[in-house]
């Protein structure tokens, strides 16, 4: 085929087209908003992990307080517990005082405070009685 020939070989093509880097970036911001998401996730999940063993924290105090005698409950103190280990800053104390007005009434709070960047607490409240929990 000559120069002057009506069929001519198209050039190579070089570089990418405008539609190939449209859809490469449209790809990574897909990606780059997937990746925030989890981060965003896996955040969340580590503090309500933490919230979680608080409240078992104090579920299982309050409980053993519930099982005591009214008269043997002590008006305060510290909750010793192993997972508070896992909670970080963790710390918990409990309150027994009498419910204003109701003689063999007690008014029980476990409280669970930890710091995962910012002050957190759980605070469960119940009532005993003489009666017993429900009397």
């Amino acid at each position: 085929m000559g120069p002057n020939s009506k069929f001519q070989i198209p050039n190579s093509q070089k570089g990418i087209s405008l539609i190939e880097v449209i859809i490469s970036m449209f790809m990574l911001a897909v990606l780059l908003t997937l990746y925030a998401a989890a981060m965003n996730t896996l955040a969340q999940t580590k503090k309500l992990k933490y919230e979680d063993l608080a409240y078992h924290v104090a579920s299982k105090k309050m409980e053993e307080l519930r099982a005591t005698s009214l008269d043997s409950l002590p008006s305060s103190g510290a909750v010793t517990d192993p997972m508070l280990a896992q909670i970080p800053s963790g710390s918990a104390d409990f309150s027994v005082a009498d419910y204003g007005g109701f003689s063999g009434m007690k008014e029980i709070v476990v409280t669970v405070n930890w710091n995962d960047g910012g002050a957190k607490q759980v605070r469960l409240q119940t009532l005993a009685g003489s009666g017993g929990i429900n009397p």
